[in-house]
Order: structure tokens, then C-alpha cells, then sequence
């Protein structure tokens, strides 16, 4: 590879491709119009052919920007060798995608995990070198695919090299990607570029030519070839100067006039069929169709012209610089375009889709027949799963209708899909722009408000009115706008946790769908009003079907979370609905965060919330980002790892607590609670949990009461609070809590048996242990495990408490990898002689293992009482024991004990409690 001035970009490059041996790697080159990226990227494709690599190459096309997936065709047509060594499920996806069979709309998770394991065939076969020219003009869905891929070629052997324009990313992220910037060349290397190519210039005409080119290397070496010979010599002035985009464009344009017509329309149609293996045909069809004199001679006019590249072979003709494609649209009259359009809408007749983007660039008028066209391209580019595709041609439909409310209801559909499709700037734009008209447009401009603005008061104010004034005839005419509108409006109040939102709410609920009310009872007020829901979604759930409105399967997965058995349904309704819509859902990983923790499964909570976070943040949906951040916070919590929850904290606090989201804010004291109840700080876990819910009181309108249950009746108890134990006892079994949910059944039995009498917990203790699949809720039955077997113990009945201790340890060890709550049950385990034969000191002086937490505990500063408290015994027992153990160790004072329990260790030879006193 060899380029003046470019050897530092070479060099890396290179690096690119030798990573191939063993590994991915991807790099993006950003740069100005002709700075050179092109060049870079044939020297890659050279070297890549040297090293025996496998060349694929992508172009972004502008006029191919509303083709969902035109692009990733370009990528993995030439793969498709491969696909048979994929899942059926995974080809089929590709299949579907790529238009080669019909089928569900797959979601875009499922086509970019397939493009992924289509690479990674083809590369364990044979290194891949992919390089993409113009990655600022693909296809959103295409760009889309290629960012999943790009950030995940560990251990595939294949080099991504592409290549954009600087401050025009267009549809694809570069976040977390190497970026090598491509500046203009320094004065030497520019000099040497110039000379190269046009020796003989004269001095004057050298100078002003690099003045102007300012080191770009397409200007330095096209520049001169537009200067006559005279200028060249320094006989005649040159040209005035123009800024560097019109002057490179001002270059092709000149070869272009310089064209015959017929080859000029040749061009043009070929910048608007895009640049497809075998386009040569289309064009020559188009240019028949149109009435085009065709002479095969102008196309290698056109070549010497050294504005396009003609491969016979392939059939296929391509512009050598994207500013000649450009340029060509540019010079091209309106008239002659909207011919062009006319002329490849006839060609492509067996092209649905393509057919109506050029009926739709030819129309000049409304024409409610290419708005239908374009409408069906709209919907079958939904169906694929190509959103943003869709929002484009519902939007282009929209203003080719001829009929008002035709107009209205393809913008509302733009506004929709737009949304869908994580647009949500252009959704809040369609959606506003005529919000008085329909319920599609309010609930769209709502969405908007609630996800990317957290405005709840806004959601109000926009939908209230349309639903309060809903007429029966709308209703009739679209059955499900008022479920859409009422889902946006429910999750706005839920999440804003205010008393005052909640009367609009039950002004509208009843005109609702069963769904919406069965939802709205698992969700509002749980407490008082989800019994009977899980028999009432069994009943609904059995309706899915491939045809059933996603929006629809959001009330049914939002109700199966907060009953706690979504997990239980979720691949059902997946195989029911279709994989590809129903993973398109954004409140499907919210689900799956919020159901893997409550099941213990935290590496996978982990994983789900950093993913939902990643495509979150891509699309601007703040509100998904916080509530996923709480799923990390959750997690936090539970292990213990102080530091990560005070960030997520700080992050839920600074986004929720200016628009005042109550449930979110909840959420700090929830966590701070579930962390202090694991370090055994138990005055500060009741302290947290009752900022939460007030003991003996589940609060209205708050559906995470149970979140803190257990940890507030623990505390309460650890700290003498019998009374506010019990009373929160209390009230969940008024609450009837136990006829809502399995987990719920857990949860309240758990509680029960901490607050009962000493004489009646362990017959408590027992029934919870025996509800039917209570080791379903590892976190919840770890804890069952870990009370009863301290319970056991302080009764000495060792041989019962280890078996609960042991398998208690192993929960919170093993499967949470929670190790304050791993600490807790070794600790019980010590005091119930499992490992009790601690070493004799030199002296051979020994102390119980009881003895031993309670020196632990009075080395940290606490109390005898706070001692008590904490392992259930009396302060006066916890006084007798550190009056055994100050002679043991040598010491007269709790001062002194610290030390003594180091020297102790020392000369034992085991560091015995040294995380405890390190707390």
C-alpha cells in the first residue's frame, strides 16, 4: 500500500488487517469530500487481496437511503453460500430480510444476530476484509446492523474498514468504534501529490493551485486537468476561486456538460438506480423505456471522461467519486429527474417497493394512486422490521394524498412508525404538526413527551382531552386508538407516582379494552386490585395470534410483570406473535430485567439492562435508560458493591427527581435499603425502607410495595420494632397479598415468619418452605433459608440450621454472588459449629465461634446492645461473652480489641473475621 502522505493511516490499516489472523476489528475513516478516504479504502482492498483475504465491498447510495436493508443486501448477497449452515431460524430471518421469502417482520435484534453468525461462518472458512464506502448514506436498517456488528467481531475473523464523511454520520453510530480521522495533507506531501501528477506547472500556477486545494488530494489532482494548457503554463490567469465542496463539484461538472444528453441521462439514471451488480441492464431499460437514444459508445465516453468505471463482466457501471453522483443529480433539470424516476418505476414493476419510491420522486403533484403505492412499500417495510424505512413512506405518502383524511392518517402512520423505530425527534415533529386531529397523533406526540422528555404532565395535558371527547364513531372507525392512547396515559401515572393523575386516569379507564383493564388492575393499585388477574390474562393470552396488535402484547407483558410471571409466558407469546415482531418490543427487556432479578438470575439483569441501555441511548428513549439503570441498581443492591449503586442512584436521581417520577425516585431508598440489610445495618435498612412504604401501610397507587416487604419487617424486628413488624404483617394479609402472585405468597410468608413469636416461627418457617416452587425466587428462598436456619440455631438445633445455612451460603455464594449475604450465612454457619474449631493461639487460649462474631462486632464500635440486636440475643449475653473473651485475648478494654483480634490471627495463622472488622 502506498499513498503520498498517508503512511500513518497505512500503518494502521495494516494493523486492521493483520488482526484478522485471530481476531476482528473494525475502524471508521472520517474525513472532508476528496481528503483521500476512497483511495485509503482500494489500498486496504489491495492488501487484503494479498493477504488472501476475502474482499467484500458496500457503497452507500443517497438515493438508496429509504431501501430498508439495501445495504446489508450488498454485504450478504455474496454469503449467501454460507446461510445453509445457519439455524433455520437464522436463515429464515436473512431470507425475510433480504426479500427472498415472505414471512413475519423480523426484529431487529434477530437480523443483526443473524448477519453476525452469517459473518462468522464465512470468516472460520476464510478471512473476511469488508470494506464500506459512503457509510454516512446507508440505509438506516442496513446502518443499524452494522453498528450491532461492528462492536462484536471478538474472535471473528473479519476487518471492518469504512469510510464517511466528517459531521454526516448519518444513520450509523460509530459510539466505541476506532475513528481514524483523515485531515488534507501537509504542505510537502500536498506539493509532492500535485508534482506527481502535473509536472511542468508553472511556479505561480503550483502556488495558487495549492492555496486553493488546501491539501485535499481529489482537488490537487483534478483541479489542473480543467486548466487549458496556457493556465497550466502561467500564460493565463486562473480561474476565480470557489469554496472546496462547489469547487470539487464545479470539476465533474464540467466533464458532465461536456456530455451528450443521452449520456448525461445515463448517468442520472444510474446515480438514481443505485450501483447494484447488473444495474447496466436496468439502465439501459430505462433509458429505452424513456425514449433515450442508446449508443454503447457513450458510456465509454463517460469512463475516458473518468466519471465512471464499467465493468462488462458484471454488468455493472459505477461512479469513480460519490461528488460525481452528486453532481450529476444537481445539474439534472426537475423535469429530466421526474423522467428518470417515470422511466425506472417501469422497470422495476416486479419491485414493489423501489417501484414506488420513483413514482413517488416523479410525482410533481398530490396523486392518491403512487400514495397508495407508497403506502403498501410503507407497511411491507414495517412488516420486515424497517421502521424508520416506513416513516419515510408513510410520510412521502402523506403528502402525495389527494384526500385530507387520507393526508392525516398516513401522517399519523409516519408518526407511529417513526416512534417504533426510535425516531423519536421526527415522530414528536409528525405527531405535533396536526395534534388536534386524531387520536394516532396525540398518543404518538405523547409517547414522545413521556420517553425522550419524561414530561408526565405533558402526556396529560395532550391526551386527556382527546379521550374525555372521544366520539363513539371514532372509536368504531379505529377500536384500538383509545387502548394506545390509554397505555401511554397509564404508564405516565404509574411512573409519576402522583396522587392528583390518577382521577383522569379512572375517568377513561372503563371505555377501555378488557386487556387495558386487566392491565390496569395488575398495575394501578396491586394491592387492592390484581386477585384474579393471572386467570383473567390466561384468558386473554390464549387470543394471540401472528395478526395480534403489538401494542396489544405490551398490556399483556406489562401485566404478566407485575404479577410476577412473565417468565412463564414469554416464549409462548414469542412463538405465537412471531420471534421478529415480538423481540421489536421495547418493553420486553424491562420485563426480562425486572423478572431475572426477582429470580436471582443477576448476571443476566446485568446483561439485558446494559444492552436495553446501549439501544436506549442510540434512540434517545431516556425514560428506558433510567428504568434499566434501576434494574442495575437493583443488582447493586443485592451484591453489596457500594460504589456502582451510588451511581446509578445519582443517575436515577438527577433524571427523575426534576419531573417529579415518583416510582423512580422510590427507587433510591428501595435499594439503599436491600444494601444495608445485607451489610447488617439494620437501623439504616428501616430507616430507607420506610421512606418506601410506612409500616403496617401499603401504600395507594404504588406498585412496588413488595419490593421492600421483607427488608422492612426484618429491620423492624432486628431493631426492636416488633410492633411496626407486625403491623406490616398485618396489612399484607389484609391485602390478601398471597392470592396475587406465587411470589407474593413467598414474600408475605417469609415476613410472617420473621415477626411471629419465638414459639410459632418455626411451624411459619416451615409453611413457607413448603409453598409450591418457593426456590423459584432464588433471592427470596435464600433468604428463607438463611432466617430459618439462625432461627434453628439460636434454639440449638444445629443439625437442622446447617442444612439451611449450607444452602443458603450456596444461593447467595454460587448464584448471586452476593458476598455480604455469603458472609451472613458463613458467620451462622461458624455459630453453628461448621468450621467452629478456631486454631488455639500460642498460648492455647481458643474461643466458640460465638465468641468470635461478638468480639468482632464490639471491635467495630457497636454496642452490646447493638450487638443483641444484631444476632438476636440479649445485650446481657453478649456482655457475658466479651467477658470471656478479654482475658482469652488479653485485654481490659473494647478499645484494645481490635488489636488483640489481629495478634490473635497472627499467631493462629488465619485471618479469621477480618472482612467483618474491615466493614
Amino acid at each position: 500500500m502506498s499513498l503520498v502522505g498517508r503512511a500513518s493511516e497505512l500503518s494502521a490499516l495494516e494493523a486492521v488487517l493483520a488482526d484478522t489472523e485471530n481476531e476482528g476489528a473494525a475502524l471508521l475513516l472520517q474525513g472532508d469530500p476528496g481528503v483521500g478516504k476512497s483511495a485509503l479504502l482500494e489500498a486496504v482492498a489491495d492488501r487484503a487481496k494479498e493477504r488472501g483475504l476475502r474482499l467484500l465491498h458496500v457503497v452507500g447510495v443517497e438515493s438508496e437511503q429509504e431501501l430498508a436493508f439495501s445495504s446489508l443486501h450488498q454485504l450478504l448477497h455474496p454469503l449467501f453460500e454460507h446461510v445453509t449452515e445457519l439455524s433455520d431460524f437464522q436463515s429464515g430471518v436473512l431470507e425475510q430480510v433480504l426479500s427472498v421469502r415472505e414471512g413475519a417482520a423480523p426484529g431487529r435484534f434477530a437480523i443483526s444476530a443473524a448477519a453476525l453468525a452469517l459473518i462468522q461462518v464465512a470468516a472460520r472458512r476464510r478471512p473476511l476484509s469488508v470494506v464500506v464506502d459512503d457509510v454516512h448514506w446507508i440505509d438506516r436498517s442496513s446502518a443499524e446492523v452494522l453498528t450491532f456488528i461492528t462492536r462484536r467481531l471478538t474472535g471473528c475473523r473479519a476487518a471492518f474498514v469504512m469510510a464517511g464523511r466528517s459531521g454526516s454520520g448519518g444513520a450509523f453510530d460509530a459510539t466505541g468504534l476506532r475513528v481514524l480521522p483523515v485531515g488534507p495533507l501537509p504542505a510537502a506531501d500536498a506539493l509532492t501529490l500535485l508534482d506527481s501528477n502535473h509536472p511542468g506547472l508553472a511556479e505561480s500556477t503550483r502556488r495558487r493551485l495549492l492555496d486553493e486545494a488546501e491539501g485535499n488530494p481529489l482537488a490537487l489532482v483534478e483541479l489542473p486537468t480543467q486548466l487549458t494548457e496556457a493556465q497550466r503554463h502561467g500564460e493565463e490567469s486562473l480561474p476565480v476561486t470557489l469554496p472546496l465542496s462547489s469547487r470539487l463539484e464545479s470539476v465533474f461538472a464540467d466533464r458532465i456538460s461536456a456530455l451528450t444528453p443521452q449520456a448525461r441521462f445515463a448517468l442520472l439514471l444510474t446515480a438514481l438506480a443505485g450501483e447494484r451488480r447488473g444495474n447496466l441492464r436496468d439502465i439501459f431499460a430505462a433509458s429505452t423505456q424513456a425514449g433515450e437514444k442508446w449508443d454503447d459508445d457513450m458510456l465509454e465516453t463517460c469512463v475516458r471522461a473518468g466519471l465512471v468505471r464499467l465493468d462488462h463482466l458484471a454488468e455493472q457501471i459505477t461512479f469513480r467519486h460519490p461528488l460525481a453522483r452528486s453532481c450529476v443529480v444537481h445539474m439534472s433539470p426537475g423535469g429530466r429527474r421526474r423522467a428518470a424516476h417515470r422511466a425506472l418505476a417501469e422497470v422495476h414493476k416486479t419491485d414493489p417497493e423501489r417501484r414506488a419510491w420513483h413514482l413517488a420522486h416523479a410525482a410533481d403533484a398530490p396523486d392518491e394512486a403512487v400514495a397508495v403505492e407508497l403506502t403498501r412499500a410503507a407497511q411491507r417495510a414495517l412488516a420486515r422490521g424497517g421502521a424508520a424505512e416506513a416513516a419515510a413512506a408513510f410520510r412521502r405518502a402523506a403528502e402525495l394524498s389527494q384526500d385530507p383524511a387520507e393526508r392525516s392518517r398516513r401522517v399519523d402512520e409516519a408518526a407511529f412508525a417513526a416512534g417504533i423505530g426510535g425516531l423519536l425527534e421526527t415522530a414528536h415533529e409528525l405527531a405535533t404538526a396536526h395534534s388536534t386531529e386524531s387520536f394516532r397523533a396525540a398518543t404518538a406526540a405523547a409517547y414522545v413527551q413521556f420517553h425522550r422528555e419524561g414530561d408526565v404532565d405533558a402526556v396529560f395535558r395532550i391526551l386527556l382531552p382527546f379521550m374525555r371527547t372521544a366520539s363513539t364513531s371514532e372509536s368504531a372507525e379505529d377500536p384500538e386508538a383509545s387502548d394506545d392512547a390509554f397505555y401511554v396515559l397509564l404508564n405516565a401515572a404509574v411512573w409519576g407516582g402522583r396522587a392528583e393523575l390518577w382521577p383522569g386516569v379512572y375517568e377513561v379507564r372503563d371505555r377501555m379494552s378488557e386487556a387495558a383493564r386487566m392491565c390496569f388492575d395488575a398495575v394501578a393499585d396491586p394491592a387492592r386490585t390484581a386477585h384474579g388477574v393471572r386467570e383473567r390474562l390466561e384468558r386473554v393470552a390464549d387470543t394471540l395470534s401472528p395478526t395480534t396488535s403489538l401494542w396489544r402484547v405490551n398490556w399483556l407483558i406489562y401485566t404478566a410483570m407485575y404479577i410476577d410471571c412473565f417468565t412463564f409466558y414469554d416464549a409462548q407469546w414469542r412463538e405465537r406473535i412471531g420471534p421478529a415482531r415480538y423481540d421489536s418490543l421495547r418493553f420486553g427487556p424491562v420485563a426480562r430485567t425486572h423478572e431475572a432479578f426477582m429470580r436471582g438470575e443477576w448476571d443476566k439483569t446485568e446483561a439485558i439492562a446494559s444492552r436495553g441501555i446501549a439501544d436506549a441511548t442510540e434512540h434517545d428513549y431516556q425514560l428506558i435508560h433510567v428504568i434499566l439503570t434501576y434494574a442495575l441498581a437493583m443488582v447493586a443492591s443485592g451484591r453489596g458493591d457500594e460504589e456502582a449503586l451510588r451511581k446509578h442512584c445519582d443517575t436515577i436521581t438527577a433524571w427523575a427527581q426534576p419531573r417529579r417520577m415518583q416510582l423512580l425516585l422510590a427507587a433510591v431508598p428501595e435499594t439503599r435499603a436491600r444494601a444495608a440489610i445485607g451489610r447488617g445495618d439494620f437501623e439504616e435498612a428501616y430507616q430507607q425502607a420506610i421512606a418506601v412504604t410506612p409500616p403496617g401501610e401499603l401504600p395507594s397507587h404504588f406498585p412496588h410495595y413488595q419490593r421492600v416487604f421483607v427488608d422492612l419487617v426484618e429491620s423492624a424486628m432486628r431493631t426492636g420494632r416488633t410492633a411496626e413488624a407486625r403491623a406490616h404483617v398485618a396489612a399484607g394479609q389484609r391485602a390478601r397479598l398471597d392470592t396475587v402472585s406465587p411470589h407474593l405468597a413467598v414474600i408475605l410468608a417469609l415476613a410472617t415468619a420473621i415477626a411471629a413469636p419465638d414459639d410459632e416461627a418455626g411451624a411459619l418457617y416451615e409453611a413457607a418452605l413448603s409453598l409450591p416452587d418457593a426456590d423459584l425466587w432464588t433471592y427470596d428462598y435464600a433468604r428463607l433459608r438463611l432466617l430459618y436456619g439462625e432461627w434453628l440455631r439460636r434454639r440449638r438445633e444445629y443439625t437442622a440450621a446447617r442444612v439451611h445455612l449450607s444452602t443458603a451460603m450456596e444461593l447467595f455464594e454460587q448464584r448471586l454472588k452476593a458476598p455480604l449475604w455469603t458472609q451472613r450465612a458463613r458467620n451462622e454457619l461458624r455459630a453453628a459449629g461448621v468450621g467452629v474449631g478456631m486454631p488455639n493461639s500460642g498460648n492455647g487460649v481458643a474461643m466458640s465461634a460465638q465468641e468470635r462474631r461478638i468480639a468482632e462486632l464490639a471491635a467495630s464500635g457497636l454496642s452490646n446492645k447493638e450487638i443483641g440486636r444484631q444476632l438476636n440475643i440479649s445485650p446481657r449475653t453478649a456482655g457475658a461473652h466479651l467477658y470471656r473473651v478479654f482475658p482469652k485475648l488479653g485485654v481490659t478494654s473494647r478499645a484494645a480489641l481490635r488489636d488483640a483480634l489481629d495478634a490473635y490471627d497472627e499467631s493462629c495463622g488465619t485471618p479469621w473475621g477480618t472482612s467483618q472488622r474491615s466493614r
